[in-house]
């Protein structure tokens, strides 16, 4: 008699738990960049805003299924858009969480999208920043799009 996916490697065999999981992963990717802002925040408003945006992402991996392990898909897709300055992983932070958000299903608080776009749009009155930023935003499109393929989300 063969034994179970479940039985075999301790995990679960069921599509959509493993599902859950993954998305706990992103969860817990999400608290990852946005507790990195803190320390390079360019005021303490800011520093403390970005405290309150991991603690909301902290909530949805503690009320959430654990993650089984790292998601090398989400990893991958993390690696190749590597932010410059505060800017470019405060724009990272606010469209990554959104486009996998989207791409594991799950649902997001939104205050720390507000204040992240809020912070976006009044730094897109320097056009450098602008373009730096829009730059980023395509990228991170593209890398959702190829998240979104790899997980059967297209």
């Amino acid at each position: 008699m063969k034994k179970s996916e479940k039985e075999r490697f301790g995990q679960p065999a069921d599509r959509a738990e493993l599902d859950a999981r993954s998305a706990g992963y992103q969860a817990l990717a999400d608290f990852e960049r946005w507790a990195a802002l803190g320390a390079g925040a360019p005021d303490f408003e800011d520093r403390l805003a970005a405290a309150g945006a991991a603690a909301a992402a902290h909530r949805r991996l503690a009320e959430g299924p654990a993650p089984l392990g790292p998601d090398e898909r989400l990893d991958a897709a993390e690696q190749r858009v590597r932010p410059s300055d505060w800017w470019e992983a405060l724009a990272k932070a606010y469209h990554w969480q959104l486009l996998s958000a989207q791409a594991y299903g799950v649902e997001i608080d939104p205050e720390p999208q507000r204040w992240a776009a809020e912070k976006l749009a009044a730094a897109s009155a320097d056009r450098r920043i602008a373009d730096r930023l829009a730059l980023v935003e395509r990228r991170l499109a593209g890398e959702a799009l190829v998240l979104r393929h790899s997980l059967g989300a297209l």
